[in-house]
């Protein structure tokens, strides 16, 4: 084996490492001796890899990016040029068991968690988050006949949709399935297509509900009102007061 494959190899045991020691222990938490221990491997190669700690970091979470932008480019690139086929396989590579896993969406979380003061980890979040979105949007222009601008709205709430169910899957891997969760962004999607909704439950899509008739409801008839008497009546004053003892 080559020096450079050799040297790629233990840099993916490093990351591989500091995922798991992100997963175990938070972001915070992990060291460079719980990263070193975890790859079988000495403090001072860490450091012959990588200048930092946060360097390190930083590598570690564009190896999640690049991971996840080929899983969805990869079937994106299957789904040929329908718009509709193109945000099924979208929304299917997000609930892969590769990026929808409890591991990889905790290790992301806390990534999540800690750009609003890290600019580094916000800067690489924000541009995969646009790439994404522009491909949500392009889709969405396509199935909906609409134009981009328009279409972008949409392709924002679908994305955050996507984000609260993996959240959802994160806190209970156990008791929640990815087709249930991938079902829900297809009611979405049909929503604003205008088809009839899948309903989910109990982890199954059950097939569209058929549109109500609607029945024409017949206008009461007016009651006729009582006519007024010809002559005033008089009261008399022992009427007024016959009850007063």
């Amino acid at each position: 084996m080559s020096r450079a494959n050799v040297k790629d190899k233990r840099k993916a045991q490093l990351i591989a490492a500091a995922l798991d020691s992100i997963a175990k222990r938070g972001l915070m938490e992990t060291t460079i001796t719980h990263i070193s221990k975890g790859a079988g491997m000495s403090r001072g190669i860490i450091n012959f890899y990588f200048t930092s700690k946060e360097m390190m970091l930083r590598e570690t979470l564009k190896t999640l990016i690049d991971e996840y932008e080929t899983e969805w480019g990869e079937a994106l690139a299957k789904a040929g040029d329908d718009g509709r086929a193109r945000l099924d396989v979208l929304i299917g590579a997000h609930f892969s068991k590769k990026l929808c896993s409890a591991r990889r969406l905790n290790v992301m979380s806390a990534f999540w968690g800690h750009a609003a003061t890290q600019p580094a980890y916000r800067n690489q979040l924000e541009a995969a988050d646009q790439k994404i979105e522009t491909a949500f949007t392009e889709a969405l222009a396509h199935t909906l006949g609409s134009s981009l601008e328009e279409s972008k709205h949409a392709a924002t709430q679908l994305h955050a949709l996507i984000r609260g169910l993996w959240l959802n899957f994160m806190l209970n891997p156990q008791d929640t399935s990815r087709e249930t969760l991938a079902a829900e962004c297809i009611s979405f999607i049909d929503r604003l297509t205008g088809a009839p909704v899948r309903i989910v439950a109990n982890n199954a899509v059950l097939p569209p509900v058929p549109a109500p008739q609607l029945v024409e409801l017949k206008k009461p008839k007016a009651k006729a009102k009582p006519k007024a008497s010809a002559e005033p009546q008089q009261l008399d004053i022992e009427d007024l007061f016959g009850n007063i003892r």
